[in-house]
């Protein structure tokens, strides 16, 4: 057996909330089927990009600094949970960050709500071998996790927080491409910061210039509308997927819904910019 050790590592554990209440259903043949929930729980361990980052390295911030090719980069998944880890560097830990964010975001335009912990410690993390202090932490604190509370008191939001050590190491690195990427996928509440999914989801648009296509307001509103209903179709999904005596899991998603709206009330922001640029140019 190879000499194992434990090692400084970036970390995220990340978790399906409202799982049991999925199987139970399922069971009784009124929720979603078993390969359904296979499905989903693929997504927690998103083979295809362990596999491409083993064998071409990063994915993303592919010239970020790195230590390994691979970026010593592991997952575990263990039913509706999975463990990430990669090594201490600008390229380990936002392709770290990005296969969590992936999951979340998947997940949200099926109606799924995640939680979990990202942070920095010893970890001896091989296949399904996981110990460490380093893991411990991430494990314990994805229960308790505050960012974005609504009420003073509240613990265990649905969302993936980012332990302040990360948060200092991203803050401390010179590269350009890892802090635009991880402002992409990362947002504060003013006192924790958690993964944020919602940023990506709205429509963004240029105005012609040279050698780009003309402005065509009506093709820019098709597309800002399509991502209108994309968001409603999402804030179904979430109201659906929670029982209404459910009340304990109906807070956790007023989280979600309240954000999928703020992005809705973006959509109608875009829909009168669209109106103003083409309109006429000039005084009235």
């Amino acid at each position: 057996m190879a000499h194992l050790e434990y090692e400084d590592k970036f970390i995220g554990f990340i978790d399906i909330l409202g799982f049991k209440d999925m199987i139970e259903q399922s069971e009784k043949g009124e929720g979603l089927s078993v390969n359904e929930i296979q499905e989903i729980l693929s997504e927690l361990e998103h083979r295809a990009n362990i596999d491409f980052i083993r064998k071409s390295g990063p994915k993303i911030c592919p010239t970020s600094p790195r230590l390994n090719q691979g970026l010593d980069f592991e997952v575990t998944q263990i039913s509706d949970c999975a463990i990430v880890s990669s090594e201490i560097s600008p390229a380990g830990l936002i392709n770290l960050i990005n296969h969590c964010w992936g999951a979340v975001i998947t997940l949200l335009t099926k109606g799924i709500l995640m939680r979990g912990y990202i942070t920095r410690g010893n970890i001896v993390h091989h296949g399904n071998l996981v110990i460490g202090t380093g893991y411990q932490e991430a494990y314990s604190k994805e229960g308790v996790v505050t960012a974005f509370k609504i009420e003073a008191d509240e613990k265990g939001t649905p969302f993936v927080e980012v332990d302040p050590s990360v948060l200092k190491y991203v803050n401390d690195q010179e590269d350009t491409c890892v802090k635009e990427m991880f402002g992409r996928m990362v947002e504060s509440d003013g006192t924790v910061a958690a993964l944020y999914p919602f940023k990506r989801l709205s429509h963004s648009f240029m105005i012609g210039g040279l050698g780009m296509p003309q402005f065509d307001p009506q093709k820019e509103k098709r597309n800002n509308d399509r991502v209108r209903q994309n968001l409603k179709t999402m804030i179904a999904r979430l109201i659906d997927a929670v029982p209404e005596e459910n009340t304990r899991g109906r807070r956790k998603t007023r989280h979600y819904i309240s954000a999928l709206e703020q992005q809705l009330k973006t959509c109608d922001k875009t829909d009168e910019m669209i109106d103003k640029l083409a309109g006429p140019v000039g005084p009235q």
